[in-house]
Protein backbone atom coordinates (compact mmCIF):
# COMPACT_ATOMS: atom_id res chain seq x y z
CA UNK A 1 0.00 0.00 0.00
CA UNK A 2 1.41 3.40 -0.97
CA UNK A 3 2.00 5.80 1.83
CA UNK A 4 0.88 9.37 1.48
CA UNK A 5 2.52 12.38 3.09
CA UNK A 6 1.28 13.79 6.35
CA UNK A 7 -1.35 16.49 6.41
CA UNK A 8 1.35 19.11 7.01
CA UNK A 9 3.30 18.02 3.94
CA UNK A 10 0.20 18.09 1.79
CA UNK A 11 -0.68 21.52 3.14
CA UNK A 12 2.77 22.93 2.45
CA UNK A 13 2.84 21.65 -1.11
CA UNK A 14 -0.65 22.88 -1.94
CA UNK A 15 -0.52 25.68 -4.45
CA UNK A 16 3.27 25.69 -4.69
CA UNK A 17 4.48 27.37 -7.83
CA UNK A 18 1.21 29.18 -8.44
CA UNK A 19 1.14 32.94 -8.48
CA UNK A 20 -1.72 34.41 -6.41
CA UNK A 21 -4.50 35.89 -8.49
CA UNK A 22 -4.88 39.44 -7.22
CA UNK A 23 -7.92 40.07 -9.37
CA UNK A 24 -9.77 37.19 -7.73
CA UNK A 25 -9.88 38.96 -4.35
CA UNK A 26 -13.48 40.19 -3.82
CA UNK A 27 -12.42 42.94 -1.41
CA UNK A 28 -9.86 44.24 -3.88
CA UNK A 29 -12.44 44.16 -6.69
CA UNK A 30 -14.91 46.06 -4.52
CA UNK A 31 -12.32 48.73 -3.70
CA UNK A 32 -11.64 49.11 -7.41
CA UNK A 33 -15.37 49.54 -8.12
CA UNK A 34 -15.88 52.07 -5.29
CA UNK A 35 -12.58 53.90 -5.00
CA UNK A 36 -14.09 56.95 -3.27
CA UNK A 37 -16.01 55.20 -0.50
CA UNK A 38 -15.11 57.86 2.06
CA UNK A 39 -18.59 57.78 3.60
CA UNK A 40 -18.30 54.07 4.28
CA UNK A 41 -21.92 53.49 3.29
CA UNK A 42 -21.15 51.09 0.48
CA UNK A 43 -18.55 49.24 2.53
CA UNK A 44 -20.91 48.92 5.52
CA UNK A 45 -23.75 47.55 3.41
CA UNK A 46 -21.42 45.24 1.53
CA UNK A 47 -19.91 43.94 4.76
CA UNK A 48 -23.28 43.30 6.38
CA UNK A 49 -24.66 41.60 3.29
CA UNK A 50 -21.55 39.46 3.07
CA UNK A 51 -21.76 38.44 6.74
CA UNK A 52 -25.46 37.67 6.35
CA UNK A 53 -24.86 35.56 3.25
CA UNK A 54 -21.97 33.61 4.74
CA UNK A 55 -23.73 33.08 8.07
CA UNK A 56 -26.79 31.66 6.29
CA UNK A 57 -24.59 29.43 4.15
CA UNK A 58 -22.73 28.29 7.25
CA UNK A 59 -25.96 27.48 9.05
CA UNK A 60 -27.12 25.44 6.07
CA UNK A 61 -23.82 23.56 5.98
CA UNK A 62 -23.98 22.83 9.70
CA UNK A 63 -27.49 21.42 9.22
CA UNK A 64 -25.96 18.83 6.90
CA UNK A 65 -23.19 18.11 9.41
CA UNK A 66 -25.79 17.59 12.14
CA UNK A 67 -27.65 15.11 9.93
CA UNK A 68 -24.42 13.26 9.14
CA UNK A 69 -23.48 13.07 12.83
CA UNK A 70 -26.98 11.84 13.71
CA UNK A 71 -26.71 9.07 11.12
CA UNK A 72 -23.33 8.13 12.59
CA UNK A 73 -24.80 8.13 16.09
CA UNK A 74 -22.19 10.60 17.37
CA UNK A 75 -24.06 12.69 19.94
CA UNK A 76 -21.03 14.83 20.78
CA UNK A 77 -20.75 15.93 17.16
CA UNK A 78 -24.51 16.46 16.90
CA UNK A 79 -24.32 18.81 19.87
CA UNK A 80 -21.22 20.62 18.55
CA UNK A 81 -22.61 21.17 15.04
CA UNK A 82 -25.98 22.22 16.47
CA UNK A 83 -24.20 24.87 18.56
CA UNK A 84 -22.28 26.03 15.49
CA UNK A 85 -25.51 26.27 13.50
CA UNK A 86 -27.13 28.28 16.29
CA UNK A 87 -24.19 30.70 16.40
CA UNK A 88 -24.41 31.23 12.64
CA UNK A 89 -28.18 31.78 12.86
CA UNK A 90 -27.66 34.38 15.59
CA UNK A 91 -24.97 36.08 13.52
CA UNK A 92 -27.27 36.16 10.49
CA UNK A 93 -30.12 37.61 12.55
CA UNK A 94 -27.86 40.33 13.94
CA UNK A 95 -26.50 41.22 10.48
CA UNK A 96 -30.05 41.35 9.13
CA UNK A 97 -31.11 43.65 11.97
CA UNK A 98 -28.15 45.98 11.46
CA UNK A 99 -28.69 46.07 7.70
CA UNK A 100 -32.42 46.79 8.09
CA UNK A 101 -31.67 49.64 10.51
CA UNK A 102 -29.24 51.19 8.06
CA UNK A 103 -31.64 50.83 5.15
CA UNK A 104 -34.42 52.44 7.23
CA UNK A 105 -32.07 55.32 8.07
CA UNK A 106 -31.24 55.82 4.40
CA UNK A 107 -34.93 55.70 3.48
CA UNK A 108 -35.82 58.22 6.20
CA UNK A 109 -33.13 60.54 4.84
CA UNK A 110 -34.63 60.29 1.35
CA UNK A 111 -38.11 61.17 2.70
CA UNK A 112 -36.76 64.32 4.37
CA UNK A 113 -35.11 65.42 1.14
CA UNK A 114 -38.38 65.08 -0.73
CA UNK A 115 -37.05 62.10 -2.65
Amino acid sequence: MAQHGTGKEAFRSHGRGKKPNRNGNPARQRRAEYPDSETGERDDAYGLISVLYHALQGAETYTQYVADAERAGDEALVQFFTECRSEEAQRAARAKELLANRLDTLEDGDDEDGG
